[in-house]
């Protein structure tokens, strides 16, 4: 029997897609519309939440985003 941790799986609700991004205490889930949504919410953790870590599903787990942020 195999086990799957809690943040190795997709828990975005219905209609949002799963991202997840290393915070000090552990994994941040986050349910966002795309990339840049899945940022904002974790700036709402940290606002030292580097973007290269931000992680996505991809139906079979997590991978890099490839998130970069636009140049201001």
């Amino acid at each position: 029997m195999t086990t799957t941790t809690l943040t190795d799986r997709p828990l975005a609700a219905a209609g949002l897609t799963s991202y997840r991004i290393p915070g000090i205490y552990g994994w941040v889930m986050i349910g966002a519309t795309d990339h840049a949504d899945a940022m904002r919410e974790a700036r709402r953790s940290s606002d030292t939440t580097n973007p290269a870590n931000l992680e996505v599903w991809n139906g079979a787990g997590y991978v890099n985003a490839g998130y970069m942020e636009a140049a201001a």
